[in-house]
């Protein structure tokens, strides 16, 4: 059922501290979620604009959710490339993708 935990991540806009470096801030917040695979007509579908969708996360109450586009789970990031409100009454679905490390 929904015994695992991932992060919705809002980043915020950047600023600039006093020595001159550029800093990210970001909001987190914590939500029980249903790791699922990618249906193949998703993946087709996502493919043809470009996009690699790798995994689906069902959450336990909809409201959690409220347009962050970056989630995390098990240490890994990834990002929203689409959310499906009827998935299920009081749920939804994120539709996601692997996000590409820096360096």
């Amino acid at each position: 059922m929904y015994d695992d935990v991932a992060i919705l991540r809002q980043y915020e806009k950047d600023s600039v501290d006093k020595y001159g470096n550029r800093t990210v801030k970001k909001a987190d917040t914590e939500v029980f979620v249903m790791p699922r695979g990618i249906y193949a007509s998703e993946f087709y579908s996502a493919s043809q604009l470009g996009l690699k969708p790798t995994i689906t996360f069902v959450l336990a109450n909809r409201n959690d959710y409220s347009g962050q586009k970056v989630i995390e789970f098990h240490g890994v990031e990834y990002t929203v490339i689409r959310v499906d409100w009827n998935a299920q009454r009081d749920k939804c679905s994120l539709i996601c993708e692997e996000r590409v490390k820096n360096g």
